[in-house]
């Protein structure tokens, strides 16, 4: 008996785990990666004819047919209750709804869209889970059913037919007529299934069921909106029986001098034949000639063939780089026996190399500096991203100097790559692959084997899809994921099938299984100490995948950076976090237009990370932010020192890698701070790449009505160029020239009364009245505070949070003495917080001159016990909206600050108000302009105040309040009250990058002393 007991309980534990597996449905598994997909592959799109196949138009191929557009849709909230034989033809959708294919479901009115950053959306109390993988929530688990349609073409018949889904997240079973092809997990690389053998003449029904959350959602914890659906194309296309199934391309140069090419091609072809078949390729140039040319019969060796032609060389070949995308044509035929092309496939080609050559990342053998943005699939379709969108995007990247864009943080759309090979952009290709939430320590997936054929997957079908493309040049394993077994076989494979391109991993720090340091936001102090280090010594470039993190009004710092990135040849550059906002334009109950961010949608509960996913060098639709065009300057090319003035003399450095400058033309002009062109002039410069040259321009003789002057360099295409113009200003540098410092421009005298008051109570300037006419709303007053940015929010040393605590948002000012006359006054004030703290003390001398100007002379001391930081120091007032054309000499015509000026060009600007303010996803200081000279505000009519300094100040004008622009976090919170707010700053803080990344560096905060400072201020007749 107990000899059978003991039978009986072996058995139970045996069988259990086994019963576990069946009761577990496949996307609750992290081994459930795929059933019955096709292996990864090349494309092998067919296509009609050579030309077809050349132009790269896939979509136009008679082979091809998009799945694209209204499908019937289901939705539940749990997958208990999604309809189970929705599949089946016989059941009627006659009463769902439709949905647009590819989009995700809750962007059409589904579901909840969340934004989280390094967690699970679904670790939380809202959906009943702690974080278990591979486990997800099971009642909670929204699940979408898609349907529709289809008819097969007639001339495909007798020809195999596939079914590809480009990317479906998360996880999804797939059935053709009723019969179950499979299911995928993994939503970023295509997933195909060959369903000749289920298609039928006539009508045909594809029909999808989508799980919100599987077990791929522990590696799909990237920064950016969990959103569930059909997000990219689904579609057929067709090939004969025996078809080309993959190829691979090489096409590098020799390692000595870089000009010869080399070519090599190996082909998979699939399928049986009759009789003998003939593959054959052709490698044709941009003028479609061809220059190289072999076939090879096929003896048919079962199924499968693998054919190898033999490596070719050409010299003096066209190379590849951003600079000069170079691209070749390869097409490859595969006939029958009789001589009929049956299968026409093929890509384009380019040439390069792209190696790490003594410790420097090197593009055909010469190191180069990566000037780059990290880019997420983004738009108001979620991440379905149209074409014409993408297009945009690399327009923009190429128009702003930058020549490397990170696929972050997953393979992307498949013609994203083809339009980097054409337009020329260094790409690095990253495997969707991020388990961020798990942390880096021992809990990391990285470190759990049982998680391998996931990592592998993902890795081998971003390698097999993309492997042909001349523009990648980087392989990434993935991002935030910690690091352990997973990554290091990962490596290994990808160092066993890839020989001509370098692979990295940022977690993997400086252990073995990167080719590259890349460690992220890393301070300027960080890359020196690299840069030196000598224990272990150091053979790996260091190039940041993520830096300048872009969040809101930020991108300080980025010329510090750069000091590095051109003087230290082991640190080669970057790339900034990121490119596009993560944000969705709403249109409130009132009819107001804004944008959404983290824990807008759903309950009040749902997990969010705020407004983390808006850090985009251009907003949502692709608007440039301001700190888009800092990037554009410091990554210029061309870069110039003046080095004599008295004879204009210039030293040009050529940063560009493969670019002799005698492609550019040189513009030159003098400007008077009146706003005239003194003289200018144009040039062509000969200067080889990475090379210097001196250009004499000549001594400038200075009119004695200027006080200084301004050298402007501008350098445009001589010849055109996809994006860029010949009138498209490339780089440009400008210098200051001393003038006749003692002059002044005479002023038109006043012909009306100026009148001043002062508050006895505050010791502001309370009333400025011209011609009986009051121009001021508040009182002038000092102000040490400004409406916080998201740096601010996050910075370590200073920022918001020392400017609260010591209550510089809610100053009031409280008279000490107040003396007065006709035409001057002295006040004498102390400064309180809103807790009725002293912060500091403050005295206005107020001179009222006979020319009417009104000069105002401040003198601060701060109590530093209270005050151990400052925003800004300067004066603030309010003044009304009519008042709304702005005018000054100064930097611009841009916003910029202390440490994100160098793109702004100093010169007299034309502006309004509405224009001088920036939306930013959520609202905070903006509109500020540096080293200003002079400014103006005035009404339609000329009417208004001039202001100037005895030294360079800061200024902005909004036509907001402070208060409503600190309190608002989204747009449509932002009122108009009448009236515009002026800031005259002595002083005021960069921006820095503190919500990811150093904050403002200390040249660029305000010190906390004492300052004296005047502003005066004009009527304008």
């Amino acid at each position: 008996m107990k000899k059978t007991l003991l039978s009986l309980c072996l058995t139970c534990l045996l069988t259990t785990p086994a019963i576990a597996q069946i009761v577990q449905p496949e996307w609750q598994s992290q081994y459930a990666i795929g059933k019955n997909k096709l292996a990864p592959h090349t494309y092998i799109w067919p296509y009609a004819n050579a030309d077809a196949a050349g132009e790269g138009n896939y979509e136009q191929s008679p082979y091809y047919m998009s799945l694209n557009g209204k499908w019937k849709f289901h939705w539940v909230k749990n997958p208990d209750h999604r309809p189970k034989d929705f599949y089946k033809p016989s059941f009627y959708t006659g009463g769902w709804a439709d949905i647009d294919v590819p989009g995700n479901w809750e962007r059409q009115g589904y579901g909840t869209a969340i934004y989280v950053n390094e967690t699970y959306e679904f670790d939380d109390p809202l959906f009943n889970l702690k974080k278990n993988p591979p486990l997800v929530p099971y009642a909670e688990n929204e699940v979408g059913s898609y349907r529709r349609m289809f008819t097969v073409p007639t001339d495909w018949k007798d020809r195999r037919i596939v079914i590809c889904c480009e990317g479906v997240i998360s996880f999804y079973y797939i059935w053709v007529n009723g019969h179950m092809l499979g299911y995928n997990q993994g939503s970023k690389t295509p997933a195909e299934w060959d369903i000749t053998d289920y298609v039928q003449a006539g009508e045909n029904i594809v029909a999808l069921e989508v799980y919100r959350w599987s077990a791929g959602s522990y590696l799909e914890c990237q920064d950016m909106w969990r959103l569930s659906g059909i997000e990219r194309d689904v579609y057929l296309y067709s090939t004969p029986r025996q078809f080309i199934a993959d190829y691979k391309v090489t096409s590098s140069l020799d390692k000595k001098e870089y000009k010869e090419g080399f070519f090599g091609l190996d082909v998979t072809v699939e399928g049986s034949a009759t009789g003998v078949s003939t593959l054959a390729y052709s490698l044709e140039d941009t003028a479609g000639k061809t220059i190289l040319q072999n076939e090879i019969p096929i003896k048919n060796r079962g199924l499968s063939n693998s054919i190898i032609f033999d490596e070719q060389s050409l010299p003096g070949v066209k190379r590849w780089s951003a600079e000069h995308p170079n691209l070749y044509t390869l097409i490859l035929t595969l006939k029958d026996d009789a001589g009929h092309i049956t299968h026409l496939t093929g890509c384009k080609v380019g040439f390069r190399t792209s190696e790490i050559k003594d410790g420097r990342f090197c593009i055909n053998g010469v190191p180069i500096l990566i000037k780059g943005a990290n880019r997420h699939e983004h738009s108001q379709l979620g991440r379905t991203v149209s074409k014409e969108l993408m297009e945009e995007d690399i327009r923009l990247m190429k128009q702003h100097n930058l020549n490397t864009v990170r696929n972050s943080h997953y393979p992307t759309h498949p013609y994203w790559y083809q339009l980097c090979d054409r337009y020329g952009l260094y790409v690095i290709d990253e495997a969707n692959i991020e388990s961020h939430g798990m942390g880096y320590g021992p809990a990391s997936l990285a470190k759990d084997s049982t998680w391998l054929p996931a990592h592998m997957d993902r890795t081998q079908r971003m390698y097999e899809r993309a492997k042909n493309h001349p523009g990648i040049v980087i392989w990434s394993l993935g991002n935030e994921a910690g690091n352990g077994i997973n990554f290091e076989r990962t490596y290994d494979w990808m160092k066993s099938v890839e020989t001509t391109r370098p692979i990295q991993y940022e977690r993997a720090e400086q252990n073995y299984n990167t080719d590259i340091y890349c460690r992220m936001y890393r301070s300027v102090e960080e890359l020196l100490a690299y840069a030196r280090q000598t224990e272990p010594k150091v053979y790996r470039p260091f190039i940041m995948t993520e830096y300048l993190h872009a969040m809101g009004n930020s991108g300080g710092g980025l010329k510090e950076y750069m000091d590095v990135f051109e003087t230290e040849p082991i640190v080669q550059g970057g790339c900034i976090w990121d490119w596009v906002d993560q944000s969705f334009r709403e249109i409130d109950a009132d009819g107001r237009w804004y944008w959404t961010y983290g824990g807008d949608y759903g309950p009040k509960n749902v997990p969010s990370f705020g407004n983390f996913c808006c850090n985009g060098l251009v907003n949502a639709v692709r608007e440039p932010h301001p700190h888009l065009l800092e990037v554009k300057k410091a990554y210029q090319y061309i870069k110039t020192t003046l080095i004599d003035k008295s004879n204009l003399t210039l030293s040009i450095k050529n940063w560009y890698d493969f670019t002799n400058l005698n492609a550019y033309t040189l513009h030159w002009q003098v400007v008077g701070d009146h706003g005239k062109v003194i003289t200018d002039g144009t040039r062509r410069v000969d200067a080889a790449p990475h090379t210097t040259v001196e250009v004499t321009l000549g001594a400038v003789r200075l009119p004695s009505d200027v006080r200084e002057a301004y050298l402007n360099l501008s350098w445009t295409s001589v010849d055109a160029a996809p994006f860029i113009n010949t009138d498209y200003e490339v780089a440009y540098d400008q210098f200051v020239l001393s003038g006749n410092k003692n002059y002044r421009a005479p002023e038109t005298k006043l012909s009306g009364k100026v009148e001043m008051n002062i508050d006895p109570a505050t010791g502001a300037l309370h009333s400025y009245i011209y011609n009986g006419k009051e121009l001021l709303v508040s009182p002038v007053t000092l102000s040490l505070y400004r409406p916080v940015t998201d740096n601010d929010n996050r910075e370590k040393v200073g920022g918001a949070k020392a400017w609260k605590k010591a209550g510089l948002d809610q100053l009031t000012q409280r008279a000490l003495t107040v003396k007065t006359s006709t035409r001057s006054g002295r006040a004498e004030v102390e400064l309180l917080n809103v807790r009725g703290e002293k912060v500091g003390t403050a005295s206005f001398i107020y001179t009222l001159k006979k020319n009417g100007e009104l000069d105002i002379q401040t003198h601060f001391v701060p109590d530093t016990t209270v005050i151990t930081s400052l925003a800004r120091v300067g004066l603030t007032f309010e003044m009304p909206d009519a008042y709304n054309q702005v005018s000054y000499l100064g930097r611009g015509e841009h916003e910029t600050y202390m440490d994100r000026n160098q793109s702004g060009k100093i010169g007299i600007y034309h502006a309004d108000v509405e224009r001088m303010f920036h939306y930013y996803v959520r609202p905070q200081a903006t509109g500020n302009r540096t080293d200003v000279r002079w400014m103006q505000l005035a009404d339609e009519a000329g009417e208004g105040l001039a202001f100037r300094s005895d030294a360079s100040f800061q200024f902005s004008v909004i036509p907001f309040t402070d208060e409503n622009l600190d309190a608002a976090t989204h747009i449509n919170q932002l009122r108009r009250e009448g009236v515009v707010t002026v800031h005259l700053d002595a002083a005021q803080a960069g921006v820095g990058t503190a919500t990811c990344g150093p904050g403002v560096l200390p040249q660029y905060r305000v010190p906390v002393q004492d300052y004296t400072f005047r502003f005066t201020i004009r009527p304008l007749k």
